[in-house]
Order: structure tokens, then C-alpha cells, then sequence
């Protein structure tokens, strides 16, 4: 294979900010390892580039074996692994105590367990390599709203395990990213489970992409120039749209009661 400025694995690579990252890193002369549980979508990946550049495979964030196994499959392939981008994530809109408990499990696996089998599965790669772990948390992940109980956790949790994490790597040479996008223009709402009441009645999916369309500010190319340009900068945080770096500070300068005013503006159903 030819020289490359390093091989980068990305979860979640079919749609969204994950596409846009494959699309950059291999126009940068990155390597790319690409996953994500669509096969259909990987699939359209191929023309991107060629196979000594971009390995495709179909993983399932959520299966801590699977992650696993394809960390050891990028790790013979390539034969390092400098950076990973745990990307992978969903939405479900509902209120708390209406909540099915399957769907909360469903997101919280995919949303933060998958974070964490990427962490675990590439570490020690990437600890060889002195490389980067990047963990896309949210907006959400800072400030809480209506309906979003579940993805609150999730990237709250993101957060707090990912700031955890670069504390107990330090002195590794391992760099630690926590990314908080705000309203970015993806298919995620448009893609998630959304619901109203007790029975599991699912809300208006039309409706609810579009309540999220009216605050998605920030395309998936710009998220993620800022994202590779924070991994070269070796950040530790970014926050990434105007929305974002305004209600980062709307919630820490009013922590206790943000919400009385702010959640009508950002709801998402």
C-alpha cells in the first residue's frame, strides 16, 4: 500500500457526519477504516476509493464482540490504527414516564456502549500509534430538553466517561477528544424512533424530522473539518456550531433553571 498520513477508523460511516469524515480523511491521504450496520449504505462507499485506502465493513456498535473483532480486522489490514472516531449513534424522542423501556435500551446501547466497545476494542492500537480516541457526545450531552431523556443520558454519559477516560490515559500519549455538535443537517431524527404515549404510539416522523430540520444550523462537512482539525490540534473538547457554543454558556451561566426558557426553542417533538 501506498504512504499514508494515518489510518482512521470510523463507526457510523455511511450517513451524516460519518460520511462526511470518510470523504475528508481519504481526500487528506488518510487510510479509512469504515463501519456501519447498513450494508446497503457501505456498499455505496466503494467508489470513494480504492481497497488499499478504505476498508469497509458491517458492525453493529452496540456488539461488543463485533467492535472487537473489526479493531483486529483494521489492525491486520493496515497494520496500525492512529486515530478512532466513535461516531455511531441514534435518536428516540419520548417523554420519560412514557418511555418503553426496549427502545431506551436500544439507544443507550448503541449511543454509549457503543462509544465505550470502541474505546475498548482500539485503545491498545491506538496507544501503540500515540494516537486520538474522538467520542461524539452532543449538544445534549451539556444541557437537557423535553422528550430527550434518553439521548440526554446517553451523551451525558459520552461526556463524562470520555473526560474520565483522557484523565486516566494521561501521560499515555493518547489524545482524547469529546466532540458536542449542535442542530448538524443529517438523517438522524428522520431515522430514529419517536413516540407520545403509553401504547408506543409513534409520533409524526414527518413532523418530528422536520421540528429538528429548524435547528440543525451546521452541515455534516463543516462538523467534520472541525473535527479532524481538533484531532490535529489534539483538543479536548469542541463544540461545534453557534447554537452550541451559545447554549454552553446559557447553561452554565444559569445551571439551575436554563430549561424554563430555553426548552420551547429546541425541542425536537
Amino acid at each position: 500500500m501506498t504512504q499514508v498520513k494515518q489510518v482512521v477508523a470510523v463507526s457510523g460511516a455511511a450517513s451524516g457526519i460519518g460520511l462526511a469524515l470518510v470523504k475528508q480523511l481519504l481526500g487528506e491521504g488518510c487510510a479509512v477504516a469504515a463501519s456501519d450496520i447498513s450494508v446497503k449504505n457501505l456498499a455505496a462507499l466503494r467508489p470513494l476509493a480504492d481497497e488499499q485506502h478504505l476498508l469497509l465493513s458491517c458492525v453493529d456498535a452496540a456488539e461488543q464482540t463485533a467492535v472487537a473483532l473489526w479493531a483486529a480486522e483494521v489492525k491486520e489490514h493496515f497494520g496500525r490504527i492512529d486515530a478512532v472516531i466513535n461516531n455511531a449513534g441514534v435518536s428516540l424522542s419520548c417523554h420519560a414516564a412514557e418511555q418503553p423501556r426496549e427502545h431506551f435500551s436500544w439507544l443507550m446501547n448503541i449511543n454509549f456502549w457503543g462509544v465505550v466497545n470502541g474505546c475498548e476494542a482500539f485503545l491498545p492500537y491506538v496507544k501503540d500509534a500515540g494516537g486520538c480516541i474522538v467520542n461524539i457526545s452532543s449538544l445534549f450531552g451539556l444541557l437537557a430538553v423535553p422528550s430527550q431523556s434518553a439521548y440526554n443520558a446517553a451523551k451525558f454519559a459520552v461526556r463524562g466517561y470520555s473526560e474520565s477516560l483522557r484523565q486516566d490515559l494521561k501521560g499515555s500519549g493518547v489524545a482524547v477528544l469529546t466532540v458536542h455538535p449542535g442542530g448538524i443537517k443529517t438523517n438522524i431524527a428522520r431515522n430514529g424512533r419517536h413516540f407520545h404515549d403509553l401504547h408506543g404510539k409513534e409520533s409524526d416522523l414527518d413532523a418530528t424530522a422536520a421540528n429538528f430540520d429548524k435547528v440543525a444550523r451546521t452541515s455534516p462537512e463543516r462538523a467534520a473539518a472541525k473535527i479532524i482539525h481538533a484531532m490535529r490540534r489534539r483538543r479536548r473538547r469542541l463544540l461545534i456550531g453557534s447554537d452550541a457554543v451559545f447554549l454552553d454558556w446559557v447553561q452554565r451561566l444559569f445551571p439551575a433553571n436554563y430549561d424554563s426558557w430555553l426548552a420551547p426553542l429546541i425541542r425536537l417533538s
